[in-house]
């Protein structure tokens, strides 16, 4: 698949999943919406019902009021009667006898109390004046002290009468209808009817007043004056009282938010997967792609590895059979020590590509045993120090391990520290200068090999331990090799539960270290 491939299919994938979030939001946020119109709605139906509530409590009140005021018109019924039983006459026949004189007179005033401003009365005075004498037909006589108090019991009952009638010539005030706890109650109790367990706000204001009468918490006054809902108090009893119930939810977001979390989660939790099973699909193509240009690296330059020994073998043996050219003893010789360089040199090949299959199937069978890993350190050093010598360099040892014996895969350890030898030989310019060193740690050996080599950078770092991953060198490879040899120390070390890592600088050459375990 080539890039420009994958490049359009991640930009038509990109797009969809932006036009899907689009219109999963648009969804989300019309629900939300719709959730919050259902809940304006039910609040709106519960303040129905705490209004309903106040109005029959109201009219209960004034039922018990009219009850008393009746059975005052009842008592001076009852008076009246008892006045014509002692007079013979009934009371308002003559023009005396109906000559009762009410004056009242109440002042009102304004006044600060509690955080806001209240109508109180200042004075309130009733005056009842009745009668001393009531004239009868035929002449005038004085009253009986009976007919007197008579009059005078009628008269308490009459102002009383007059002060029910005349003393609130307007609807009381809210303050004195209903109680901030009261109002509290049936709203929680309404509310609550409706499924609503939300945190919330109150308060009663007065439009003839301007001022808020009531309230849950003064704190909230300016912020429920802005977001509150309004509902008229006692709407129904026949005149406008001007006073307005409150309410706001100072977390309805958030309420809402939470009725809807099952939604949401589900609706966020695919979003999410869909992203990232898109991502881990790009991914995967890229590494496929990356590694499918690895491997055709792997294969040319393995072609191109083969075909000089091959060539070589190939020349050997055609000068050996040729029959016109002469064959001494030290020819001869010659010849074969070429053949037999050359098989070695296709033997380290064939090993290289067994590294390759037991990287490709991650199936490694260990065959572990104790053994002393100064010995193995040495005999590799042994092996590869005329390599090493031939080009002016040298190797050095610090073998500080006081417990060198491990128990591992002998043969894989020995391949493990063959492949970093000979990496700081490669990838060292010039005079190479190789320190090998040992130590105890943790119940283990840590081995450390440094070289003067050329450095790995921080970003390379990183990937060197990949699979057929080669540092970038631009189009020209000084170094021959297939990005193996790191790949299989990594996956030595991981298989007997070691670590690997490496410490270097551009240009000031580098230091591996690798721990393993003393094991069983």
């Amino acid at each position: 698949m080539n890039r420009r491939l994958i490049l359009l299919i991640t930009v038509l994938v990109s797009v969809a999943l932006i036009v899907l979030t689009g219109i999963q939001t648009y969804w989300i946020s019309s629900a939300v919406k719709l959730r919050e119109a259902d809940f304006q709605r039910t609040v709106a139906e519960a303040m129905g019902d705490v209004m309903n509530r106040l109005e029959k409590l109201e009219m209960s009140r004034q039922m018990r009021k009219n009850t008393a005021y009746t059975n005052l018109l009842r008592s001076i019924d009852s008076l009246d009667y008892l006045i014509y039983r002692e007079t013979g006459q009934m009371p308002g026949q003559n023009d005396a006898g109906s000559n009762y004189n009410y004056q009242r007179q109440q002042e009102w005033s304004e006044v600060f109390e509690d955080n806001q401003w209240k109508m109180v009365k200042k004075t309130d005075s009733a005056i009842l004046t009745v009668p001393d004498t009531l004239g009868i037909a035929g002449g005038s006589s004085e009253l009986s002290d009976r007919a007197r108090q008579l009059h005078r019991k009628k008269a308490f009952l009459l102002n009383q009468v007059f002060e029910e009638l005349f003393n609130s010539p307007f609807a009381p005030s809210i303050e004195n209808r209903v109680s901030r706890g009261q109002l509290d109650t049936l709203i929680n109790i309404a509310l609550q009817a409706k499924g609503i367990n939300a945190e919330y706000e109150f308060g009663v204001f007065s439009e003839s007043r301007n001022i808020m009468v009531l309230e849950k918490d003064a704190a909230s006054r300016e912020k429920l004056m802005e977001e509150g809902m309004f509902f008229p108090m006692f709407a129904g009893g026949g005149y406008p009282t001007g006073d307005f119930l409150l309410i706001n939810f100072p977390r309805q977001t958030r309420y809402l938010l939470l009725q809807m979390s099952g939604m949401l989660i589900i609706s966020g939790g695919l979003s999410l997967f869909i992203v990232i099973a898109f991502a881990a699909m790009i991914f995967a193509i890229l590494k496929q792609k990356k590694l499918s240009e690895m491997k055709n690296d792997f294969i040319n330059n393995m072609t191109h590895e083969f075909k000089t020994p091959i060539s070589t073998v190939s020349l050997a043996c055609e000068v050996l059979n040729d029959p016109d050219v002469p064959k001494s003893e030290d020819l001869m010789h010659s010849y074969i020590d070429i053949i037999s360089q050359e098989n070695k040199r296709l033997g380290v090949l064939a090993e290289k590509i067994l590294q390759t299959a037991i990287l490709e199937k991650g199936q490694l069978n260990l065959r572990k045993e104790p053994f002393d890993i100064h010995e193995v350190i040495s005999d590799v050093i042994r092996k590869i120090a005329i390599q090493v010598q031939i080009r002016d360099g040298s190797i050095d040892t610090s073998l500080n391990a006081s417990n060198p014996v491990i128990t591992a895969d002998r043969v894989h350890v020995t391949n493990m520290i063959n492949n970093l030898l000979d990496n700081a030989n490669k990838y060292t310019p010039r005079k190479p200068l190789i320190m090998v060193s040992t130590e105890d740690r943790n119940q283990g050996v840590l081995v450390s090999i440094t070289d003067n080599g050329t450095g790995i950078s921080k970003t390379n770092q990183k990937k060197i331990f990949e699979k057929l991953y080669r540092v970038p060198t631009g189009d020209v490879h000084n170094v021959k090799g297939f990005g193996l040899g790191l790949s299989y120390v990594k996956f030595i070390v991981d298989k007997h539960e070691g670590e690997v890592s490496v410490e270097s600088e551009p240009g000031k050459g580098s230091t591996f270290r690798v721990w393993l375990p003393h094991g069983e």
